[in-house]
């Protein structure tokens, strides 16, 4: 079974049965949100659109055919006989325009860079969706851990509990403790609920971007990415950062302005109007006579002033989004090789240094705690340092997640066009 048969019988499974868990992988999850994504398809319509503005933009004027009479008579009206015997002026005329300036080929020069910009924004929307589908589906992951976390704190809240209960029986307990424990045991359940929530808002994110109404069935099968994974290369050149999608989206624009700019200016070079005509009139011994017709629109320079200067402060907007644009990814690119640098860092200590020593803490005073060494207020405060550190833990990876998946992002040069 292929990747699409697998994403195509998941889907089918969230569909039959909402209420089963169903493990999806980030592969899985990639294609679904290509599929259905409504950010996505609202790009790809817009993209389809361009392209018709495109075919627009390639015709040519087409040709007029106009019909006519006249003398018609209020006293005679157009008089007996057969068609050919009335005594009305008939007309047949047939006109095209010929545009001059280079008209249609600016229009097509810009048709075609806003398609190509349509066609980027379209593929930087998806470098950008991905981002947000690893972020949602980490999350997703991280909301899983503190869910299961939180569950088996639970139970060894309530296992404590019961123990407790059977010591005050005894007398081996005071009821103080006992109280404490249970104060400790609200704080537990308080906790778990939350972890309950957080799950449930998860899989809301991640089913939004997938494009599917039904997120009680989702769950993130995938493990965390490599501990190790950091940003390794350096800043890249800037010949490569100009192959970002979004730069380059941004320098078809310009093209795209530059082109309009060039349409306006092209109007200064009037279009002319050609015309063929047959006239038919009865009293006339030729019977049909011909003509012809030229018109050229009249004004001055000042006529297409507006549509200039509008072409040329859009023209500049480009330009200066453009600019703005590439200083931004210069400097998000340093940012978040900082940041991916420092989210792995803090993540290896936790994993490798930190969390050795917290469980070794808390198994040591369980121990002593059992064999009255230590004391009731010492194991609570070493169970809650523990939760807290696990919480932390999970916040670490799903921290380099992100910044992984934002780097990635960032460096990657989408190459050809979406399918």
């Amino acid at each position: 079974m292929n990747t699409t048969t697998r994403c195509a019988a998941l889907m089918a499974a969230l569909l039959i049965a909402p209420g089963t868990a169903s493990a999806l992988t980030l592969a899985q999850a990639e294609q679904a949100m290509a599929a259905h994504n409504p950010d996505l398809l609202a790009a790809a319509i817009a993209l389809r659109g361009t392209q018709g503005d495109a075919v627009s933009a390639s015709r040519r004027p087409s040709p007029e055919l106009s019909v006519g009479t006249s003398k018609i008579s209020r006293q005679e009206g157009i008089g007996p006989g057969r068609w050919k015997d009335k005594r009305v002026d008939s007309t047949l005329g047939l006109g095209w325009t010929w545009e001059r300036g280079g008209k249609r080929g600016w229009r097509m020069r810009q048709a075609d860079a806003l398609v190509e910009a349509a066609n980027l924004s379209l593929l930087d929307g998806r470098r950008q969706q991905q981002v947000a589908l690893t972020e949602a589906y980490f999350g997703l992951k991280a909301a899983q851990e503190l869910q299961r976390i939180a569950a088996e704190d639970r139970r060894a809240s309530a296992e404590s509990l019961a123990a407790a209960d059977k010591q005050v029986a005894t007398g081996a307990l005071a009821p103080i403790e006992r109280a404490r424990l249970a104060v400790d045991d609200l704080k537990v359940a308080d906790a778990t609920r939350e972890a309950e929530r957080g799950l449930r808002e998860a899989r809301h994110v991640l089913a939004l971007l997938l494009g599917n109404d039904i997120d009680a069935a989702l769950s993130a099968d995938d493990a965390w990415p490599r501990a190790g994974a950091t940003a390794t290369p350096a800043t890249p050149a800037p010949t490569a950062l100009e192959e970002r999608v979004d730069l380059r989206a941004a320098e078809a624009r310009v093209i795209a302005a530059d082109a309009a700019r060039a349409l306006a200016r092209s109007e200064r070079r009037r279009d002319v109007q050609f015309g063929l005509e047959a006239e038919r009139e009865p009293a006339d011994i030729g019977g049909v006579t011909w003509g012809v017709s030229m018109s050229v629109p009249l004004g001055g320079a000042k006529r297409w002033r507006g549509e200039q200067q509008r072409a040329e402060a859009d023209y500049d907007a480009a330009v200066l989004e453009r600019q703005q644009l590439r200083r931004a990814a210069t400097a998000e690119l340093d940012q978040l090789q900082h940041a991916l640098a420092a989210a792995a860092q803090r993540r290896t200590e936790y994993e490798q240094l930190q969390g050795p020593a917290a469980r070794q803490s808390l198994d040591g005073l369980e121990l002593a705690y059992r064999r009255g060494a230590a004391t009731l207020t010492d194991l609570l405060d070493a169970r809650r340092s523990w939760r807290e550190f696990e919480s932390d833990l999970i916040d670490a990876r799903l921290a380099h997640a992100s910044a992984l998946a934002r780097w990635n992002a960032a460096v990657t040069a989408s190459e050809g066009h979406p399918r």
